[in-house]
């Protein structure tokens, strides 16, 4: 799963297939097929999460206490499935 963090508004913005934006509208992106996605703005961080370490813990979520940790990561400036571009690209 692709999202943005927006560093100016620290809205979190989970792609799909068409455009979205964070809260303040500096930060966007879209899916463009299954694997691949686009996004813009100065301040955006990509973001993934392994979908795999998500749903195990999704499917192990306790009825109190700790939930089980999965894996979040920093997506690198330079991604061959997530590249950045200019927002009327987007």
């Amino acid at each position: 799963m692709k999202l943005l963090l927006c560093k100016e508004c620290q809205d979190i913005v989970r792609l799909i297939d068409v455009k979205r934006t964070c809260k303040c509208g500096k930060v966007g992106g879209k899916y463009t097929d299954d694997l691949n996605a686009i996004y813009f703005g100065e301040m955006a961080v990509p973001i993934g999460f392994a979908n795999s370490t998500l749903v195990r813990a999704v499917h192990n979520q306790p009825k109190d206490g700790m939930g089980e940790n999965f894996t979040a990561f920093v997506i690198p400036k330079i991604c061959s499935t997530y590249k950045l571009v200019l927002e009327h690209e987007c």
